[in-house]
């Protein structure tokens, strides 16, 4: 830090030179991210409630009503009106609070989570922190997992079942239905991790049912940053009932409200304030063109890419295509190289994309052209 301060329109000058060194999603050449471009409602209403803390709701109740009607548009999406939550910084944050109160309700000595193969990488992290002993179920052949290898992994220490609505891999739906049987068959929470699927799939015709309709399904991770189009960062939490809030609770008594519910303890009211923006401006119909929008483009570059002769992993269930050749880990370093951002997944030898809103078919075009020019030369 210099000595004395510098005038504002310098400082915003350096940092649109800093800002530009960064990828923008609007040229289309973002291809690997879950996160998009806000819409234009998001940044508005982020920019008004810049300075609200949800962590201190007491001082902030005009943004507090607009969190809990935020979750109650989500409650009401997942199918449970009674469903409580709120919005936190990720899905790790959701994620985490999700297993907190499932091992604080259990109450067992050396608590285990039966983690599916392809859960996300932050219940490892959670695990760790929270001290529980991951179990891994393996897959089936589409990538989903195996119901009887869940069911085969559950001890007397098991605390909660995971299942994933839109794995980060490859977009895959776990079947929920049956993991909530045999949540419900052996008293174990189901958390189903819906970061992505939890605004796509109350959206898409003849979708799986993954939300509160099934018994056996306790709590709900969704991410508004995601398919929401909200500010980052915006995850969401929500639990069957406010029954489970008692397991995750500290008090706050210094605070103009007694307890809080979050890890995080600072919030930023910004991102429930985006969120309110976005479901309003939108709405059921606006979502729903979004969504179609997305996978009908999904499908135009799997059709695309089979066609190019590359093998894909499996038929995308959402909005994310993985492909291989020859050599996927050589092909995504060249896209690289080219300025496309795409992902390299090690353990399945394919490269990775996710096809978001800022995403337009001239963008899937240009990269499938440069995509086709780089395969015909390296074939010569």
């Amino acid at each position: 830090m210099q000595l004395k301060g510098r005038s504002r329109k310098a400082v915003l000058a350096d940092l649109k030179k800093i800002r530009a060194k960064d990828s923008q999603y609007m040229d289309g050449r973002i291809l690997c991210s879950m996160c998009t471009e806000p819409h234009p409602a998001a940044k508005a209403a982020h920019k008004l409630f810049l300075s609200a803390n949800l962590g201190d709701a007491g001082l902030f109740p005009g943004t507090s009503q607009l969190e809990k009607e935020v979750i109650g548009n989500l409650a009401t999406l997942l199918s449970n009106e009674k469903a409580v939550g709120f919005i936190v910084s990720g899905g790790t944050e959701a994620n985490l609070l999700a297993l907190l109160a499932a091992r604080n309700r259990a109450g067992v000595s050396n608590p285990e989570v039966v983690l599916p193969q392809s859960a996300h990488f932050s219940f490892n992290k959670i695990c760790s922190l929270l001290r529980i002993k991951p179990v891994q179920a393996s897959l089936d052949s589409s990538f989903r997992v195996d119901p009887a290898a869940a069911k085969n992994c559950i001890s007397k220490n098991t605390i909660a079942i995971i299942g994933t609505a839109g794995t980060t891999e490859l977009g895959a739906v776990d079947p929920i239905g049956k993991l909530s049987e045999i949540a419900v068959a052996h008293g174990i929470h189901l958390h189903v991790d819906a970061a992505l699927g939890g605004l796509m799939l109350p959206f898409m015709e003849n979708a799986p049912i993954c939300d509160f309709r099934l018994e056996g399904v306790a709590s709900i991770t969704v991410d508004p940053h995601k398919m929401g189009l909200a500010t980052v960062p915006a995850g969401g939490i929500l639990f069957r009932d406010s029954t489970y809030l008692e397991y995750i609770k500290t008090e706050t008594p210094y605070l103009t409200e007694n307890a809080q519910y979050t890890f995080v303890g600072t919030r930023s009211g910004a991102s429930a304030a985006a969120t309110w923006a976005v479901f309003e401006t939108l709405g059921r119909e606006g979502f729903t063109k979004t969504v179609n929008r997305v996978l009908k483009l999904t499908q135009f570059l799997s059709v695309r890419l089979k066609a190019l002769g590359f093998e894909l992993v499996t038929e995308p269930t959402l909005n994310i295509i993985a492909f291989r050749c020859s050599n996927s880990k050589l092909l995504a370093r060249a896209l690289q190289q080219r300025g496309w951002f795409v992902s390299y997944v090690p353990h399945l030898d394919c490269v990775r994309i996710v096809v978001m809103p800022h995403l337009k078919k001239l963008h899937i075009t240009t990269f499938l052209q440069e995509l086709t020019a780089h395969t015909k030369t390296h074939q010569k």
